[in-house]
């Protein structure tokens, strides 16, 4: 499976996914055992951050398709792509390429050793500098640098939402509004086709996912507000913050099943 070809199944980012791209050697386990993983737990322990941070590797994940396909869908839906470049690693660099050409710039953050020189044109990107002989001391200063990554990509993503929101047609807006209180809902057979166009539109746009599934002998149609649907809903003042929050755990545990 090429990354082309891929379509994440979640469809849009996991709000507290960090995806965490290094080397799988041991001799750099300590650098995710002291310092990255210790300073996610920072920024969740921030009372001004509602959404925990789950950092996410490929190291146990096995050299096949499945697992390739497992890669690709982390790497598409993290909300931080984290790239360890010590060490060099083609494989680390093969995935920040990935991530570099599906995301936009404020969802990176990179990190090497003080002196680091990389084979790679990087220097648009952030950057965080580390001393190999006392990982540790540097836990504040990359915690500092993955919660401004957040802040930064929450103007981003507030700038799409408003773009989303100013492209509602007025079909879109009446089923925003109508069906906006629940955060997901089946497909009647006697739907109004207003509703039907409406649901499509809302689709094709990403506000809303179709699930399918087969019960009691026949297919049952329901559709899902996603982050970026349930973030309008939210701007519109149809659902609260916490019942925004709320769903996004809820969409993400869906679709992971």
């Amino acid at each position: 499976m090429y990354p082309y070809s891929f379509y994440p199944s979640k469809g849009f980012v996991d709000m507290g996914k960090v995806f965490v791209a290094m080397p799988f050697a041991d001799e750099y386990e300590y650098l995710y055992a002291d310092l990255i993983k210790p300073s996610i737990d920072v920024v969740n322990e921030s009372p001004e951050h509602t959404v925990t941070l789950r950092p996410w590797r490929a190291k146990d994940v096995k050299h096949t398709r499945s697992g390739w396909l497992k890669i690709l869908e982390n790497l598409y839906t993290a909300r931080i792509v984290l790239g360890v470049l010590t060490g060099d690693n083609p494989n680390v660099y093969y995935e920040l390429g990935i991530a570099h050409a599906i995301q936009q710039i404020e969802r990176y953050l990179l990190i090497a050793e003080t002196g680091h020189k990389s084979k790679f044109d990087l220097k648009d990107l952030i950057y965080v500098d580390y001393d190999p002989k006392d990982v540790r001391s540097y836990v504040r200063k990359l915690s500092e640098a993955i919660a401004s990554t957040l802040e930064i990509y929450d103007v981003v993503n507030d700038r799409l939402v408003r773009i989303a929101e100013s492209r509602l047609s007025f079909q879109e807006f009446k089923v925003l509004v109508r069906h906006g209180i629940k955060s997901h809902f089946l497909l009647q057979e006697d739907a109004d086709p207003n509703d039907l166009q409406g649901w499509a539109l809302l689709c094709h746009a990403g506000l809303l996912r179709l699930s399918t599934k087969r019960s009691s002998g026949r297919i049952e149609y329901s559709y899902y507000w996603t982050n970026l649907g349930n973030a309008v809903l939210r701007r519109l003042q149809v659902i609260t913050e916490e019942e925004k929050n709320s769903r996004a755990t809820e969409y993400a545990r869906f679709f992971e099943e």
